[in-house]
């Protein structure tokens, strides 16, 4: 049983997988002084390390609009992570990835983990996702490459989208596991602004406010073609106001809150530079 949970978990820890819904859901953003472009993000080589605040959270703004200031100069850093940038064929899942992803994402330093991305001009889509499950390797491809965010990005952009991820693991002496993912999120791009973070850094930039939406489902069975009896069911969603910048190689700070009605800040995230 431990084991299933530790499958849920490293598969769910990385960002989206989803499937693309018709363009036509997709509006096409209004011009504005900034936009966000493939080339701002970051390539296989670079390295992100994110600073994390947890306590200082209260008194800051999160209006929509044109022309805001933020103003996060405050927020001061509890933990840190690190997110490395790598080329598919240094990684343990080269030889299922190499030839489809141009880079792999390992999150918060996790060398059992990697999320196998293609960036191109217009769009960041997914490929697969390999984890090492206490030596057991799993290497799902992502069906119809979902995408992860698509270029120009700037004020009024919008768009959703739904995933529907399944895989099975098998444990040895005649145990197996089978976890379904159903995922939504819905994204718009509401701000944009300057950004005031610690030492005195100001920003010019857009934000972007996301809903996802998870519903994570365990099976246990005997064989892998089941039959299957569901042992764990959790449903989550996420709330969070993303904060991009040109040429930061990600996003440049991250708020997550308990919703979009209360707005209570749960945790802060902004670049290491």
């Amino acid at each position: 049983m431990k084991n299933i949970a530790v499958f849920f978990l490293v598969t769910s820890v990385v960002f989206i997988s989803c499937k693309k819904d018709k363009d036509d859901e997709n509006n096409t953003p209004a011009p504005t002084p900034l936009s966000i472009l493939s080339s701002d993000f970051g390539n296989a080589g670079d390295t992100i390390v994110m600073n994390i605040d947890t306590t200082n959270l209260g008194g800051f703004s999160l209006a929509a609009g044109q022309n805001q200031i933020w103003d996060y100069s405050t927020i001061s850093a509890d933990s840190k992570d690190t997110i490395r940038l790598l080329l598919p064929s240094a990684t343990p899942g080269s030889q299922y990835f190499s030839t489809t992803s141009n880079v792999a994402i390992q999150p918060a330093d996790d060398p059992n983990v990697y999320l196998y991305l293609n960036k191109t001009t217009d769009k960041i889509e997914g490929i697969g996702l390999y984890a090492n499950i206490q030596g057991t390797t799993i290497h799902p491809n992502f069906t119809d490459r979902p995408i992860m965010l698509k270029f120009p990005f700037g004020y009024n952009s919008n768009f959703k989208d739904s995933a529907y991820l399944t895989d099975i693991i098998n444990f040895g002496v005649g145990q197996y596991g089978k976890l379904e993912i159903v995922q939504k999120y819905d994204v718009v791009c509401d701000g944009e602004g300057t950004i005031k973070l610690p030492n005195n850094k100001t920003y010019k930039v857009i934000r972007e406010k996301r809903i996802e939406i998870q519903h994570a489902m365990i099976y246990m069975g005997f064989t892998s073609n089941g039959p299957w009896t569901l042992v764990q069911d959790n449903k989550d969603t996420t709330y969070v106001y993303n904060f991009y910048a040109k040429n930061k190689k990600w996003y440049l700070a991250a708020v997550g809150v308990d919703n979009f009605t209360n707005n209570t800040i749960k945790r802060i995230q902004f670049l290491n530079e």
